[in-house]
């Protein structure tokens, strides 16, 4: 599997010079599978870039891919109606969301965005071709991956993910607070021996206290899940939008004294399971 980082970035974008080397894009990842399936996490403002790319790498082929998202708040989802994939007819992509009951509820949540007055084109009048699936809590198989997707505390609800395809594991855990037992437990099981752990680590551990509840976690409690869960390597993700270069770097250097195999997730990096 590759893994490519379109938008690192925590609850809004943030486009200013001081952030130019790890980026201001909301969050969004790509994963190629080994047989070159698209797999796409989550649809923050880095998805535009994404879907750029996307248009220039087929050209007038098809373009099919699988979208998740972990939840729908603002930061995970903007990106979506500026996807430009999505108005190309021969395309072909297929949404997956957990936590809901109701597929409808999810169209909603997406298409709510797209309404009126907020955005000019009706979600429905895509060109594209598009399927809706409801996951719920547990391992299903999709393109030629299996993947595990369990709950995660997060104000109103989000879900981690564990991608495993021969023998190698990714965990894409963005958006969850520590200090909820059954979370923690689903932390670890989405992690465990995990190849590539990448991972909300918004704030440092002197900012956590007067951000409980906000649902986010330090870097320090990213590092200590990830070597309880025997992780190999550790991406630190969602980075908080008052944090600039020179600060992501500082978390990094001390996130290394504890965990030397970590790197702090930039646009445009790609990492090769």
């Amino acid at each position: 599997m590759r893994v490519r980082f379109w938008g690192v970035r925590g609850s809004t974008p943030t486009p200013q010079k001081e952030n130019m080397s790890f980026g201001g894009n909301t969050s969004c990842i790509e994963v190629r599978t080994d047989s070159n399936e698209i797999l796409i996490f989550d649809g923050g403002t880095g998805i535009r870039l994404l879907g750029k790319e996307l248009e220039q790498e087929f050209g007038s082929e098809p373009i099919r891919a699988h979208i998740f998202f972990s939840h729908f708040h603002l930061d995970h989802i903007q990106g979506v109606p500026f996807f430009r994939p999505l108005y190309n007819p021969k395309n072909h992509f297929t949404f997956y969301f957990a936590g809901r009951r109701d597929a409808n509820l999810v169209m909603d949540a997406l298409a709510g965005m797209m309404a009126n007055p907020y955005f000019p084109v009706d979600m429905s009048k895509l060109p594209c071709a598009r399927e809706y699936v409801d996951l719920v809590e547990g391992t299903f198989s999709v393109a030629d991956t299996k993947i595990l997707v369990l709950p995660l505390n997060h104000p109103q609800g989000c879900v981690g993910y564990r991608i495993m395809q021969n023998g190698k594991v990714l965990s894409y855990c963005t958006d969850v607070e520590h200090g909820s037992d059954w979370s923690d437990k689903n932390l670890r099981i989405l992690s465990k021996d995990a190849d590539f752990f990448i991972v909300d680590s918004q704030y440092t551990p002197e900012e956590l206290p007067e951000h409980a509840g906000w649902g986010h976690s330090s870097w320090k409690q990213a590092i200590e899940t990830a070597m309880e869960s025997n992780v190999k390597r550790i991406a630190l993700y969602h980075h908080d939008p008052y944090h600039e270069d020179a600060m992501v770097e500082e978390i990094l250097a001390n996130a290394m004294k504890m965990f030397p195999n970590v790197i702090a997730a930039r646009e445009g990096l790609e990492v090769t399971l």
